[in-house]
């Protein structure tokens, strides 16, 4: 690389991790987070997230939506003081792929297709994943101490099942549709500037 592109890619990538500092701070003084965190830490009741597991935040360099994503996934691992966080997205950049590793996440290499173990007491992360990703990690943990143990973000459970034929959930997810009786959720504050950022999610409680 030459030292004019060296200095361009420089200045681009400054661009970039100031846009998601921006976007970070928004998220972590909007009404949306009052809202959020207060229902996460009635769960947790006074514990921390063993870790955290994100998958689906896309190119967060260059979607607004997958820059606020980031935004609360940093503001989730800073405010419960999570050290592990494990983040995967077969859409990453090189750059990206350097930038959260800059910013304290560890960026998964191999494409697990959602089957990773988690640990008890994991938060799982999911903006606006397919249904199939979801499965492929209730099939991996099929585990009532694990799972009962761990909070997930992630589209609607109930709204998935509900709005999909039975063929279909019991060919592509047939663990969303087992565990969805099983499942509490509550629905994440609709209070956000932007309104295709967070809809849909829920916070997702297995008992």
């Amino acid at each position: 690389m030459s030292k004019k592109n060296r200095k361009l890619f420089s200045t681009r990538s400054q661009k970039y991790k100031k846009s998601i500092e921006e976007c970070t701070n928004i998220v972590a003084t909007s009404p949306f987070w009052i809202h959020f965190s207060a229902t996460i830490k009635v769960e947790l009741n006074g514990s921390n997230p063993s870790s955290i597991l994100c998958y689906g935040l896309g190119n967060f360099f260059e979607s607004i939506q997958s820059k606020y994503q980031l935004g609360l996934l940093l503001t989730i691992k800073n405010e419960f003081k999570v050290k592990n966080c494990y983040v995967y997205d077969p859409k990453f950049t090189d750059a990206e792929r350097s930038h959260l590793t800059e910013i304290g996440c560890d960026s998964l290499c191999e494409n697990e297709e959602g089957k990773r173990s988690l640990l008890p007491g994991t938060f799982v992360y999911m903006p606006h994943c397919p249904k199939q990703l979801l499965n492929n990690l209730l099939w991996a943990n099929w585990n009532k101490e694990i799972l009962t143990s761990c909070i997930i973000v992630c589209n609607s459970i109930d709204q998935t099942v509900t709005s999909t034929l039975d063929r279909i959930l019991n060919k592509y997810a047939y663990y969303v549709q087992k565990i969805s009786p099983h499942v509490i959720e509550k629905k994440c504050c609709d209070d956000f500037i932007y309104d295709d950022v967070f809809n849909d999610m829920r916070t997702s409680y297995i008992s």
